[in-house]
């Protein structure tokens, strides 16, 4: 495991394979809310990227395992930042970024602050303006009344399956709402990109990414829905499509 650190003295731990042609473009893979570089869809591309001999990176983000600070302290704006510093220190070129979940939008989001360095997109079950969408939206009175009055409250996802609970906080919904993208007219990229999206999804439903493709400025936009896919799409099928989506990107780029 490496670290990176930023000038304000907070630290970033992160893989990599870099091959002997540094210019070619490398796929940085950034993780769901309160998952990690460690995850299965991570290190699947990882073996993926390293058997083809492509650059890559995986990183855990601010907040989130060996990284610096607490995830209740994070927002939109401070993952934005952990991202542009991976790209800007650690790549040369032209990058393809893989985004789960929270991932994707963050891909996104520095897919608009870096368009000549962010070459391609792909994303897995984007969670675009999750913070609006499907918290502030989602949870009743009492619980925006605790967000006002204590800053926190723990709240849990839509899924009834899953008793996992998640401490969000006031700054991550205010901070949220100048980088959400669903209620812009368009959506600054135009560079390729493939929408990876579970159909049984009850995290984040796939319309998240259909009404995020629409507004999307790129004419090179492919969506790939799985009739039978959940939120995690980690199984051998669904790491397949994604696989298929690097090679269906990265070929604009080889040369």
């Amino acid at each position: 495991m490496n670290i990176l650190h930023s000038n304000n003295e907070k630290t970033i731990a992160y893989h990599n394979h870099f091959v002997a042609k540094r210019e070619a473009p490398c796929l940085i893979f950034h993780h769901g809310l309160m998952s990690s570089m460690n995850g299965d869809k991570a290190l699947f591309v990882e073996s993926y990227c390293k058997k083809k001999d492509y650059n890559f990176i995986r990183y855990d983000n601010y907040g989130h395992g060996a990284s610096s600070g607490k995830f209740i302290d994070q927002t939109i704006s401070s993952w934005l930042e952990g991202l542009l510093l991976v790209i800007e220190q650690l790549t040369t070129g032209q990058v393809i970024l893989i985004g789960s979940s929270l991932g994707a939008w963050i891909s996104i989001l520095a897919g608009i602050v870096l368009p000549q360095r962010v070459a391609g997109i792909i994303t897995i079950s984007a969670a675009f303006d999750f913070t609006e969408e499907l918290i502030w939206n989602g949870i009743g009175l009492e619980q925006k009344a605790k967000l006002k009055k204590d800053g926190t409250c723990e709240i849990g996802g839509a899924n009834p399956d899953c008793s996992r609970k998640y401490p969000i906080s006031l700054n991550l919904i205010e901070d949220a709402r100048q980088h959400l993208l669903l209620n812009r007219n368009n959506i600054d990229i135009t560079c390729p990109m493939h929408l990876i999206h579970g159909m049984q999804d009850i995290d984040v439903p796939y319309t998240i990414s259909t009404r995020g493709a629409e507004k999307i400025k790129s004419n090179n936009v492919v969506i790939k829905l799985i009739k039978d896919g959940n939120h995690s799409l980690s199984r051998p099928s669904d790491l397949q499509l994604l696989c298929n989506s690097i090679e269906e990107i990265y070929p604009y780029f080889k040369n």
